[in-house]
């Protein structure tokens, strides 16, 4: 067997030693007891960036939806296939989770294709094309920025204001945008920055985002 499918499996037999023995009661719980996340977060495919180690979750505390770029498209009521926008409908109308987090990062690959790459380098018909559309926006922006600027600072950048606009997409969902004016659900736009581990939440208000500075303990 192929050595990185036996990785994982031994992977497996550790995790199944450890977590149905000493733990096997926690995981009890969560079958009864059923999911009852209270958060619910959107972030990168990447597969560096894992927002339960980062945040130091146990199972069972956040409903995760993970694509490329952690996108959010507008609210279409067209009946076709809408992947992030059905894990959305589960987790704010049926789970009723209090918060809804987008969670990026910096050294994304999908953002940093909007700056070095052109439709024609994936095909006419790619899915990955059709779906970094919705950042076109924050590519926009982020190329009208000076041109002495380092690719480096405008990929960051241009990584912000994707999450900024994939904010605004969330309010375009009605029962988003109801629980929000009733106080039921919060929005919130974080960016880990992988290279220095600082975690940076996006301030409406100021309209920019500011380190997270960790709690006392």
């Amino acid at each position: 067997m192929e050595k990185d499918i036996l990785r994982l499996l031994k992977g497996y037999e550790q995790f199944h030693d450890q977590h149905f023995g000493a733990q096997k009661s926690t995981f009890s719980q969560l079958v009864e007891r059923g999911q009852q996340p209270k958060i619910l977060m959107i972030a990168c495919s990447d597969s560096r960036v894992d927002p339960a180690l980062i945040m130091n979750c146990e199972q069972g505390d956040l409903f995760m939806v993970r694509n490329v770029a952690n996108l959010v498209p507008p609210y279409e009521n067209d009946q076709a296939y809408h992947g992030t926008s059905a894990a959305l409908e589960f987790g704010v109308c049926v789970l009723e989770v209090r918060h809804v987090i987008l969670f990026g990062h910096t050294q994304c690959g999908g953002i940093q294709s909007l700056l070095t790459s052109s439709p024609q380098d994936y095909g006419e018909k790619s899915f990955l094309t059709k779906w970094m559309s919705l950042a076109t926006e924050a590519r926009d922006k982020a190329k009208a920025l000076p041109a002495d600027q380092p690719l480096e600072e405008k990929v960051n950048l241009c990584g912000h204001y994707s999450l900024i606009h994939s904010l605004e997409n969330l309010h375009t969902f009605p029962w988003i945008e109801q629980k929000v004016k009733e106080g039921r659900l919060a929005l919130h736009a974080w960016n880990f920055n992988m290279q220095k581990g600082i975690l940076e939440a996006y301030d409406p208000a100021q309209k920019r985002f500011q380190e997270i500075s960790p709690a006392p303990a």
